[in-house]
Formats: structure tokens, sequence, C-alpha cells
């Protein structure tokens, strides 16, 4: 009965904020790559990065040496490529259902590859840009509201561990929520490390600068067990959600900041998925995308060209080469309580593209959906609300 008030509740807030999503549809040509502007810009998505990296680090166990290097590579490459804020995200199914499961690093790094194999495959052969034109909406937007519920619940859990300090920060995101030039995640995070400073959970003698040690970069293999069922679990869900929120809205996006790119396609996009994907977790880095999230919250930070992104990558590899032994241990022992304001935030922030062009015709089949996937299996979720959309399309059509 709690899980179910609390689902309801959590989807309740969310409705209420859902036509408040900012946007800004303007396009501003910029060729200086390393301005102020484009560093501020630079930290823009880590408010939706630093909590999925926390809990990879704290919950799941990736050290964080393989985490930032591989996003450091992949932002600087990508930047360099395209030149403009395209960043690199965490998959966010798979990531979800990693932190909330306690899933092991091997169990996210075959995951990760299995979906590497099928973008590579889709982007090189280009046949995605047909496949992308019939995946019905609905049922992804299912697997979105269903995902805000997973990680707003796990969120609640860990928000539970200390109440002071949970509510505390929820009171810095609230006040933030509005100031775009200060990440609330970013402040959050500082203000954890403080935390176990002046409690004396870390000692800062203990804090090191200097090269990461030579397991930080150990080769890791998928197996074909963890492959198998990190698919079944999240991998093929994330697909789906990828298809609509990088294949379809972050090229929308591109197109109306960006007009005069006209060289990135859904194949585009997936061929570089395909390759992050399979190469990063061989060094024990997270699952990622692209996504509209990451290139709108960098956009509103001032971000206008590929120089946004090397900057992101330079902060990147510094932290893993320099700091990675200590973001370990500072990030291994951080206070669940802020993690869990942290990851409630990003849940509500999910949770409200799901009611993007809302329709109260159709969003019983998301709510469905959205209910099997937090009680059950996103993939179980995905494939009813699929089914329920191609069932109320024929009602639809016979009527």
């Amino acid at each position: 009965m709690r899980n179910l008030i609390y689902l309801l509740f959590l989807i309740y807030l969310i409705y209420l904020e859902s036509n408040n999503i900012p946007f800004e549809n303007q396009t501003e040509k910029n060729n200086r790559k390393f301005t102020l502007r484009e560093f501020g810009g630079a930290f823009g998505d880590w408010g939706t990065l630093i909590p999925f990296i926390i809990g990879y680090i704290s919950i799941v166990g990736l050290n964080p040496a393989g985490i930032f290097f591989t996003l450091g590579i992949t932002n600087i490459v990508l930047g360099i490529k395209f030149n403009l804020p395209l960043p690199v995200q965490p998959q966010k199914t798979i990531g979800t259902v990693a932190i909330s499961k306690s899933w092991n690093p091997n169990m996210v790094i075959s995951t990760g590859f299995g979906t590497g194999v099928i973008w590579f495959v889709l982007g090189f052969t280009k046949r995605l840009n047909k496949i992308v034109s019939k995946v019905p909406i609905i049922a992804v937007r299912g697997i979105q509201l269903g995902l805000a519920l997973i990680l707003g619940g796990t969120g609640i859990v860990l928000f539970t561990d200390n109440l002071l300090l949970g509510f505390i920060s929820i009171v810095i995101i609230l006040i933030l929520i509005k100031n775009k030039p200060i990440p609330s995640a970013i402040i959050l995070t500082l203000g954890g490390i403080l935390v176990l400073l002046f409690t004396g959970t870390i000692n800062i003698s203990e804090l090191k600068f200097g090269l990461p040690s030579f397991t930080s970069f150990t080769f890791q293999f998928p197996t074909w067990e963890n492959f198998l069922l990190g698919m079944l679990y999240a991998g093929f869900a994330q697909l789906f959600l990828t298809l609509t929120n990088v294949m379809i809205a972050t090229i929308v996006l591109i197109k109306e900041l960006f007009p005069e790119k006209k060289n990135i396609d859904a194949n585009t996009l997936a061929f570089n998925m395909g390759l992050m994907n399979l190469i990063n977790p061989f060094f024990l880095g997270m699952p990622l995308c692209h996504g509209s999230g990451g290139l709108m919250a960098q956009y509103a930070f001032g971000a206008r060209t590929g120089g946004s992104m090397i900057l992101e990558g330079i902060m990147e590899l510094f932290l893993g080469f320099f700091f990675s032994e200590s973001l370990f241990l500072l990030f291994s022992a951080f206070p669940m309580a802020i993690l869990g304001a942290m990851l409630m935030y990003t849940a509500f922030l999910l949770g409200k593209i799901s009611f993007k062009d809302f329709n109260a015709k159709s969003f019983p089949i998301i709510l469905i959906s959205a209910i099997i996937c937090y009680f059950l299996n996103i993939a179980i979720g995905f494939l009813i609300g699929l089914t329920l959309y191609f069932i109320f399309k024929k009602l639809i059509e016979e009527s």
C-alpha cells in the first residue's frame, strides 16, 4: 500500500509540472570554442550525470578512473567531430535498474556492450531512419514514467537514511532549481564531501592527488550470462527508450537549435553510440548514449559549440587521472540521504518528459505500462504498453 501511495503521489507531482519544461528555440552562431560561456555550458548536463556516477561508484562498485577516463575521451572526440554541444549521458534504463538492483560491475558493462553491438550494426547498415518512424511514442512514455518511479523509489529508500540531511538537500534543490548558472547537483556533491570531512568519516589526509593505480584501468570482458540477463532486464527496454529520446527528440532539437548542421541523423548517432559502448566497457566505463536532455542542458547554460564538450572532457580526464582514488573513497562513503534527494529530483525530471504532449485518452496506457515497470519488470511493462497501444489503435480505426 505504501508503494502504491508513493507511486500515485509522484505521478501527481509530475503531472502538475509537466507543462513547465524549459525550452529555448533560438539559433546563435558562435565560432569561439573556448570562452567562459562555453565553460559554463560544460557543466550543464552534470546535474543528471553526477547522481548516476555516484550511484555507479557507491552502489555498483565501478571505479571512477574508468568512468571519468571513458567519459572524457568520448566527449573530446565528439566535440571535435561535430563542433556542437552533443554530450553523452548515462543510459538511464540500465543505470536505473543497475543502481536500484545493486548490479555488479560486469553485469553493467556486459549490458552496455550488448547495446553497443546493436547500435553499431544499425548505424553501420543505415537502416535506422526507417525503424525510428515505426516506434510509437506512447509505449516509450510508459518506460519513461516507469523509470521515474523506480529511480524515485530507490531515492526514497536512500533519503530515509538521514531525514535531516535529506530534507536540507531537497531545500537546496528547490532554491537552485531556477538558478541555471549553479547546478544543484554540483552544490550537493560538494556538500556531501564536506559532510564526510566534518563528521570525520573521511580524513582529509586520506585524499590524494596523483595518478591512479594500474588496477584502475584493468580490462574486464563481458560474459555471455551477464550479457543475456542484462539485455533481458534492461538492455532491450533501453533500446526503445533511446530510439525516441535520441533518435527522434535529439535530432529534432539539433535541427531547431543548429539548423546549419545537416549531417546528423539517426544512423550517425547510432554509429557513435555503438562505437562508444563497444570500447568503453573494457575500461569499466558506464553505458553511454546521446540524449536531448544533455544537449538542451548545455545549450541552456551557454554552450554553442563543441568547445563545451572538449572542456568537459578535459575536466573529466583530469579527475580520472589525478583524483580517481580520492573520488572512489569519497563516493563510496557518500551520504546516502543526499544521493537519495538527487535521485528523487532526477526521477522527477524523467517523469516530466512522460507527460509531454499529454493526452487523456492515451494516458491510461502510459500509466498501466509504468505501474508494471515499477512492480514487475521494465521489459514486461514496455511489451504490455506496446500491446495496449496496438489494441487501442485498432479499436479507434474500427470505430
